[in-house]
């Protein structure tokens, strides 16, 4: 069996007017990971990543630590669901981000009332009941993520992976890997910490024969003290 480590982009830009973009802590974290790979002898093969500029900050942060890889490509199909076209398809008056910024001015904790007001938006997309309204459907990103990998685990032919992506990307290939409905998958989303680690293993044989061996591995950052931590 050979290794694909899962990679969760540090923290991105929130409240920021390019949300794609790494944080301060963002770059931090990308160097804890770093280190953390080189302190578990990780030897990527192949290092992929999505075609967003918080996938490739996060790599380029790691690599300040960790040098121990092959070929670098990327691939958009790691990339992240539209959350902007997923809050405007439920909640139509914030189709323009200006008005969700100024709504989140209003609210005493922005983060948290931001988590809730997504959190019913992605439930009204993965329901199946609204599809032909979203610029990607739930069934049509999980196709497109899942496309990714087995292009992946071709491509790299039986090596270990690196793939630095976001918790979308992840959560599918989680769900993949233990049968889950959509909402369990998403349980799992919203414990998923900013520059977490989750393994799959797959076969040298069957590539697309593949299992979930550890879910948002955290020690490298909890170790470095609580303010590592975040989640958006």
């Amino acid at each position: 069996m050979a290794n694909i480590l899962l990679i969760r982009h540090g923290q991105a830009g929130f409240g920021k007017l390019n949300y794609d973009q790494l944080s301060d802590l963002g770059w931090q974290q990308a160097e804890r990971l770093g280190k953390a790979l080189t302190a578990r002898g990780f030897e990527a093969g192949w290092v992929f990543y999505g075609s967003m500029r918080r996938h490739q900050e996060t790599f380029l942060g790691a690599k300040k630590h960790w040098q121990s890889f092959g070929p670098v490509a990327e691939l958009s199909g790691f990339n992240e669901f539209n959350s902007d076209d997923v809050i405007a398809c439920a909640f139509p008056q914030f189709k323009h981000k200006a008005a969700l910024g100024a709504w989140l001015l209003t609210q005493e904790d922005k983060r948290k009332a931001f988590q809730e007001l997504f959190a019913k938006a992605v439930e009204l997309w993965i329901s199946g009941e609204h599809d032909n309204n979203y610029q990607e459907s739930w069934p049509h990103f999980q196709q497109r993520v899942l496309a990714a990998l087995k292009q992946a685990t071709h491509d790299a032919q039986g090596k270990d992976i690196a793939i630095f992506t976001s918790g979308g990307p992840i959560t599918v290939i989680a769900q993949h890997c233990l049968g889950l409905n959509n909402s369990q998958a998403f349980e799992l989303n919203w414990m998923m910490v900013n520059a977490s680690l989750t393994q799959c293993l797959y076969s040298k044989n069957n590539s697309e024969k593949i299992g979930l061996a550890s879910f948002n591995e955290q020690q490298h950052l909890r170790q470095a003290g609580p303010q590592f931590m975040s989640y958006r």
